[in-house]
């Protein structure tokens, strides 16, 4: 109908006033009731009041006009259907019992307040009711009034208006609701995913003909089109079998006119070079079928688990074909790889995509709800087989967030994990349901694309989404290993590389692990810049990729199935006894034990190629002292790489009968100079009896240069009451202090009592 529907009401305006009435409900409900729900609830109204008004066909004579009962019904259906969405009405009894409860039937109550307030009569009302809720209830009256005092308005084709209603919200549900506001849905069972607003509806409601233009801009759109086309059509078959004949309504025919402009290719930069498929040599892998799989899960569950096994495509489908649909359309979408701590590194893609400044100062879930508010919020965690082996308290700060999340009306999650490991890994999720589980097939010859088989796809070659597949789909371990000698060519004279690569491949590891600049130099002693070169080289080639966190630059393998072919490659099972060497110095370290011969073979073996912590240092040290071994030239590897040692190994010898091993473990102390080992110190001293281990006490806390050291040594003497032994740690303290001798001898002096002391000052001061 050309009119809009108050417009008709007010011509027909007559005793019951019903066109005054419906001006005071619109000003109520825009003024005092929209305001309270958090949805944009009176554009939904207008949109879909004007959808119905173009589904009306204009009366040819008075026999097709609708009555001013019904389109006053019509008109209250409209801006009353949704009110049971306001959490907060001001009832006038039991008001915080009937706000507690977030049911459809409240809203059946408070049309009945709101009646009762703006003196709309009771039948009014009820019709109003019975087609605000036809979709759930199905028990409309074929007929009804509506009556006040003397005077009535009949409406006579309720039916008519249940499935006209129930129509044009379904058009609005699919057409032009955001994902952010499914609340605002009747018909919800389905999450048909469609830009809101692209679609164009022409209705020409005398020839009986409905169009729906749409153009899709997104494979998946075209996909979910083919849903929405039968879901529409289904309901359009109800709603003409139900109107048509009445009021002028004769509907036959719904058209569809689609179209798409989308291209898209891969960015021939971002195709793995090593995969076990044939992609870089050829028309990379199209995954759009499995990527709508996920999409429907996503959208239809609210989160999607993806499984698959070692390198079936998992991070290539989120990347390559699910992640760029989603940032097509939506804007709050957020690629995730877990790491270690998932919650700051998920924040910092978020803070990365909308420049938030400190954002590490933000919690996450109050950013992620105030980012909910400017729409839906995709959540893409990659690598959550990783999650078994972080710590828990991390573990537990990404379940809450996503049990919380996934709560919140907008929040989609999806969750990506191998598939060898997945009941370790999703048992950690309570809140997630089985039927949102997706599990990822490695592509194989016999996969279909578009829904066409292999055979099929040679015939239609042209197609640009065609793939032209290998005659052997899947690289044999010897043709990968001769392409990664190939790309490797130029290192194969650098001793240095195959130990940084050997960071990198652990064959019998669960998991990938990424690794700073600082990392490798840990695990390899080569310098910085020579692992900077290595690294970016190795980047370049496609082995290694390089991702950020806080500003940091880390580096993991390209993908897990380049892990068995470099360690053959490059014989990387040379390096797996260094490995071993870092993980038994830890289990001693926690013991509190000393190293046994075997490790301290190790130990020496690699100790160049390999940066010890100060604990391993330490160990290691105390370890050769234990066994009478050499330790200068391990000391000399710890001072040239600066990470210190740790006494506290090194002190237990202290307490050996061993004089060897007291004397050794006192010149290594000597030599590290840690003002830790002063307290200990002079407490053996009090307790040691060869004289000269006695004289490298005092040489090792004296070479320290602090004052009070000097004089506790001088106290510890005095009350071991040993004067030779005073004399030579004053002899020492002269020729030690240089120009703060005469200074630090005076004041000697003037706390010592012994002659003899006191006479040998006297003879150095005046020297």
């Amino acid at each position: 109908m050309k009119a809009k529907l108050e417009d008709v009401l007010k011509e027909k305006e007559r005793e019951l006033k019903l066109y005054r009435r419906f001006l005071d409900l619109r000003s109520y409900c825009e003024k005092s009731l929209f305001p309270r729900i958090d949805a944009p609830i009176g554009e939904h109204a207008e949109t879909l009041k004007g959808i119905i008004e173009k589904l009306i066909p204009d009366p040819k004579d008075r026999t097709e006009e609708m009555f001013s009962g019904e389109i006053f019904a019509l008109l209250g259906t409209i801006y009353l259907h949704d009110l049971s969405l306001m959490k907060e009405f001001d009832w006038p009894l039991n008001g915080d019992i009937l706000n507690a409860r977030d049911i459809d039937v409240k809203g059946v109550f408070m049309n009945y307040e709101i009646a009762r307030r703006l003196d709309i009569p009771k039948g009014a009302i009820e019709a109003i009711n019975a087609l605000s809720y036809a979709h759930l209830v199905k028990k409309v009256p074929i007929e009804t009034e509506i009556t006040d005092n003397s005077s009535k308005a009949i409406i006579r084709n309720m039916k008519v208006f249940e499935y006209l209603f129930n129509f044009a919200h379904l058009l609005v549900d699919v057409f032009f609701t955001d994902l952010s506001h499914n609340r605002l849905k009747r018909y919800n069972d389905h999450e048909l995913a469609l830009r809101p607003g692209e679609a164009v509806l022409d209705v020409d409601s005398r020839e009986g003909i409905i169009s729906i233009q749409y153009n899709s801009r997104l494979p998946y759109e075209a996909h979910i089109l083919e849903s929405v086309k039968r879901y529409v059509e289904s309901m359009f078959v109800r709603f003409k079998n139900h109107v048509n004949g009445k009021l002028g309504f004769q509907y036959r025919e719904l058209i569809w006119v689609v179209t798409s402009n989308f291209y898209y290719e891969r960015d021939v930069f971002r195709i793995p070079k090593f995969s076990p498929y044939l992609e870089f040599e050829g028309v990379p892998v199209q995954r759009w079928d499995e990527a709508s799989v996920v999409l429907d899960k996503l959208f239809n569950e609210g989160s999607v688990v993806v499984a698959g096994e070692t390198s079936a495509g998992k991070t290539t489908l989120l990347t390559s074909f699910v992640l760029p649909q989603l940032t097509a359309s939506r804007q709050n979408v957020y690629y995730c790889e877990l790491w270690s701590r998932p919650t700051k590194e998920l924040r910092d893609v978020i803070g990365k995509r909308h420049n938030i400044p400190r954002v590490d100062d933000l919690d996450i879930i109050s950013l992620c709800k105030t980012l909910l508010k400017q729409g839906p919020c995709f959540f893409i965690i990659d690598g959550l087989e990783k999650i078994v082996f972080i710590e828990q308290a991390e573990r537990e700060k990404l379940v809450r967030f996503v049990e919380f999340m996934l709560n919140e009306p907008g929040a989609y999650f999806v969750l990506c994990g191998e598939k060898e490991t997945f009941f370790d890994w999703y048992r950690v999720f309570q809140g997630m349901q089985i039927s949102s589980l997706y599990e990822l097939k490695a592509f194989e010859r016999t996969h279909s694309l578009y829904g066409h088989t292999v055979k099929e796809l040679r015939q239609i070659e042209a197609d640009r989404h065609a793939l032209i597949l290998h005659e052997e789909f899947r690289r044999g371990a010897s043709e990968m290993d001769g392409v990664l000698r190939e790309a490797l060519q130029e290192f194969q004279d650098d001793d240095e590389m195959p130990l940084v690569m050997s960071v990198f491949v652990d064959v019998s590891g669960p998991i990938l692990k990424r690794y700073s600049i600082d990392d490798i130099h840990n695990e390899t002693a080569v310098p910085h810049e020579r692992i900077v070169f290595l690294v970016s080289s190795l980047r370049d080639h496609g082995i290694l990729r390089e991702t950020g966190y806080q500003g940091n630059t880390y580096f993991a393998l390209a993908n897990r199935a380049l892990r068995e072919p470099l360690w053959r490659v490059l014989n990387l099972g040379e390096f797996e006894e260094k490995k071993m060497l870092r993980n038994i110095l830890g289990n001693f370290i926690i013991n509190e034990t000393f190293l046994d011969e075997k490790t301290l073979d190790l130990a020496e073996k690699w100790q160049e190629s390999l940066v010890m912590s100060k604990e391993e240092m330490g160990i290691a040290l105390a370890s050769l002292i234990h066994h009478k071994r050499d330790w200068r030239r391990l000391f000399e590897t710890a001072n040239r790489f600066e990470r210190g040692i740790d006494i506290q190994p090194i002190l237990k010898l202290l307490y050996s009968k061993s004089e060897e091993k007291r004397k050794n473990a006192i010149s290594l102390l000597v030599e590290v100079r840690d003002k830790d080992m002063i307290n200990p110190l002079l407490l053996h001293l009090k307790e040691e009896k060869v004289l000269e281990i006695k004289d490298l006490v005092i040489q090792g806390i004296g070479l320290t240069g602090k004052k009070r050291a000097i004089f506790a040594i001088m106290n510890t003497l005095k009350e071991i009451g040993d004067t030779t032994l005073k004399l030579r740690a004053i002899e020492f303290f002269d020729s030690l202090l240089g120009e703060n001798a005469h200074r630090f001898l005076t004041e000697i002096k003037e706390m010592e009592e012994d002659p003899a002391i006191i006479k040998k000052i006297d003879r150095l001061l005046r020297s």
